[in-house]
């Protein structure tokens, strides 16, 4: 089992999209679910119409009516083509908000069909003291992202003391380069070390994020092979942590999704990663009509914020 947080240290990066990209780029034969622990809304159900109710804030509730960890199978709902995701919940906070977290844990680890990885969107997260549930005790590997502007990169320095001596060496950056700072450069001046990049790409973005878009361009951007590069280095990394042992074998695509479909350039792959390129075949069409179609347009709230890059 791997437990791997997505936050950012100002304003918003895409960190609720770029998780749910990696879950559906993570590793084959591994189960995955996108755990939505942003205090600040749960974007996923405004963006494909899934139920508010059916999630933490349900999980929440069968864990104070029992007293004991609940399964988690019943309170996931899955993105077009199947993705698995734990809604998030309002007005989980304090002790309650850490006893969800411990039983979260304690039910995905020894969940009857296997572990399940677990992909957690804490959203915006300065100071370190603020995150919800406790997660920086109980993770793998901590990844910030952050656009590579000045306002950006100066926050996260100024963030990095705290979070370093919270996550210790389980702390990466991904940046996304919409300013004149090199992940190089902004790796020496914030003391954490980048481990990928996200390209700025807001056609492809909005589509993760529930908009209309072409499912060719989608599969076979470099959006997609980033998110594929990060998802290995993720896992495998994560597992050292945790000491696991484990296989990577290539990406579980966007077919996983319903996304997958046209090949992703093999030149945007790492070369140990393309021997898994052809696994990106599958349900493009039909995957990416029911993601389209999710979201209407009399969803105002929806619709803004597929616009934003990786929002």
């Amino acid at each position: 089992m791997t437990v791997v947080l997505f936050a950012s240290a100002k304003g918003a990066p895409g960190v609720t999209t770029l998780a749910t990209l990696t879950a559906a780029t993570w590793p084959a034969r591994r189960r995955v679910i996108v755990v939505e622990c942003d205090p600040s809304g749960a974007d996923l159900a405004v963006r494909f119409g899934l139920s508010s109710r059916c999630g933490l804030s349900s999980f929440a509730t069968a864990l104070r009516r029992t007293g004991s960890p609940p399964e988690i199978a019943p309170h996931l709902q899955q993105l077009p083509g199947g993705l698995d995701v734990l809604v998030g919940g309002r007005n989980l906070e304090g002790g309650d908000s850490m006893s969800i977290t411990k039983a979260l844990l304690s039910s995905a680890a020894s969940d009857a069909g296997g572990p399940w990885d677990l992909l957690v969107d804490v959203g915006r997260v300065v100071p370190a003291a603020s995150l919800p549930g406790d997660w920086w005790d109980h993770c793998d590997a901590a990844t910030f992202v952050l656009r590579s502007d000045v306002a950006s990169v100066l926050k996260m320095r100024d963030a990095a003391p705290e979070l370093l001596t919270r996550c210790e060496d389980r702390a990466g950056l991904v940046v996304i380069p919409t300013g004149e700072y090199s992940s190089a450069e902004i790796e020496r001046f914030t003391g954490i070390p980048v481990i990928g990049e996200i390209p700025h790409d807001p056609a492809s973005a909005g589509v993760v994020a529930g908009g209309r878009g072409s499912a060719r361009r989608l599969s076979r951007s470099l959006l997609v092979a980033s998110a594929a590069r990060l998802a290995a280095t993720l896992s495998k990394e994560a597992a050292i942590f945790s000491k696991e042992e484990v296989t990577v074998d290539g990406p579980e695509p966007l077919a996983s999704w319903g996304l997958g479909g046209e090949t992703v350039p093999p030149s945007s792959l790492p070369s140990s990663r393309r021997s898994g390129r052809a696994r990106l075949s599958g349900r493009v069409r039909n995957g990416l009509t029911n993601l389209s179609t999710r979201i209407s347009p009399a969803q105002p709230e929806a619709q803004d914020s597929s616009q934003e890059v990786l929002r």
